[in-house]
């Protein structure tokens, strides 16, 4: 079984981010055009939908995704779902007019790739606030909220667990793997995260 697959949907030269490539992974590099549209046999332990990828087409490979899913595969999901792609899905909602303590991330429940990291910190980048995220992909009845961001609490990191294993991981921002995921940053959060994905399904 090759450990995981990599949805790519432009910039087809483009390598995935390096804490992706460097992560304790086998990955395989798929563009979503090329993916199957029926339910499939399982081959991937986790399956990784970066930020800005195409959602028209997410759509039309939605029974495949979710059937993968239903039969134990982790996913890993990145950006703001302005078309909803699997069934529990549903469209971004953005902070409504919010004022800079909007931007601030905080922990909402213990999880094992955040619990050693500087959440409050991650909005900022160089001086720029709101990186992390500026509203949230709503979680469905059932998920665990992670993280939550601004006055209102908005869940930007969540997960949902079915009976078979599968984890689907929504981060509604920018790819997790542009935070605290370089080759100094110890811990890493993609690999923490990776990891805790793998290993919770095996």
């Amino acid at each position: 079984m090759v450990d995981a697959l990599y949805i790519r949907s432009r910039n087809e030269d483009e390598p995935p981010a390096e804490a992706y490539r460097t992560a304790p992974l086998t990955l395989e590099i798929v563009h979503v055009r090329d993916l199957p549209e029926a339910p499939s046999a399982l081959r991937h332990r986790l399956i990784i939908i970066p930020m800005q990828s195409d959602e028209i087409m997410l759509s039309r490979k939605g029974a495949w995704l979710e059937d993968v899913w239903l039969k134990g595969a982790s996913i890993l999901a990145n950006d703001i779902v302005a078309r909803p792609y699997m069934s529990f899905l549903r469209p971004f909602e953005p902070i409504p007019q919010p004022g800079l303590g909007d931007y601030s991330v905080e922990r909402h429940s213990s999880h094992l790739a955040f619990d050693r990291l500087p959440v409050d910190r991650f909005h900022l980048l160089e001086g720029m606030a709101g990186v992390y995220g500026v509203g949230h992909n709503p979680p469905p009845p059932g998920a665990t909220v992670v993280n939550t961001i601004g006055r209102g609490a908005y869940a930007i990191d969540w997960y949902l667990e079915n009976e078979a294993g599968g984890i689907f991981f929504c981060h509604g921002g920018p790819d997790i793997s542009a935070f605290h995921s370089g080759q100094e940053d110890t811990p890493n959060l993609t690999h923490e995260l990776i990891s805790w994905l793998v290993e919770a399904r095996a």
